[in-house]
C-alpha cells in the first residue's frame, strides 16, 4: 500500500517545516485553495463557514449553520439578543475547542448584519468581525 506524500513548506525565518491544518475560505489564483498553517487561521475560517451556512445545507449535518441569511429578508425587526445567544450556543457546539466570550450583532438597516465575535481557543483570545450584506 502506498501512502500519499505529506506536503509541507519551510518557514523562511526559522527554516522549520510546517504542515497544513485546513483550507482557507479566501480563494486566490493560481492555487485556488489556500492552506492554513495556524490554529487561529483555521478557527476563523471555521467560524466564517458556520456563520455563512444555513441549516440543512451541509450533508449529514442538518443542524449545522447559523441561518443568518434567512433573517436578512424578514419583514419584522431582527431580535438581536436571541440571534447572539443562538450564535454563541451554535458555535460552541459546532466548532471544536472554542469558548465564545461575547457575540455582538447590529444592523445598518439596509439588509446588512454586522457580527462581532470574541472567542478563545487554547487560552488565546481573538476576535472576528463579519459583515453580511445582500448586495
Amino acid at each position: 500500500m502506498t501512502t500519499r506524500p505529506l506536503y509541507r513548506y519551510a518557514d523562511i525565518a526559522t527554516g522549520t517545516l510546517k504542515r497544513e491544518i485546513g483550507i482557507s475560505i479566501q480563494f486566490q489564483q493560481p492555487e485556488v485553495f489556500m492552506s492554513t498553517y495556524t490554529t487561529t487561521q483555521q478557527v476563523k475560517n471555521q467560524l466564517i463557514n458556520y456563520i455563512l451556512t444555513n441549516p440543512g445545507e451541509r450533508m449529514f449535518q442538518p443542524y449545522y449553520g447559523a441561518g443568518i441569511r434567512q433573517g436578512l429578508f424578514e419583514q419584522n425587526q431582527i431580535d438581536f439578543s436571541s440571534l447572539e445567544e443562538s450564535l454563541k450556543t451554535g458555535i460552541e457546539q459546532n466548532v471544536q475547542n472554542i469558548v465564545v466570550k461575547s457575540v455582538n450583532t447590529s444592523s445598518t438597516g439596509d439588509n446588512t448584519i454586522n457580527i462581532g465575535i470574541t472567542y478563545s481557543i487554547n487560552g488565546i483570545v481573538d476576535e472576528l468581525n463579519v459583515e453580511i450584506a445582500t448586495s
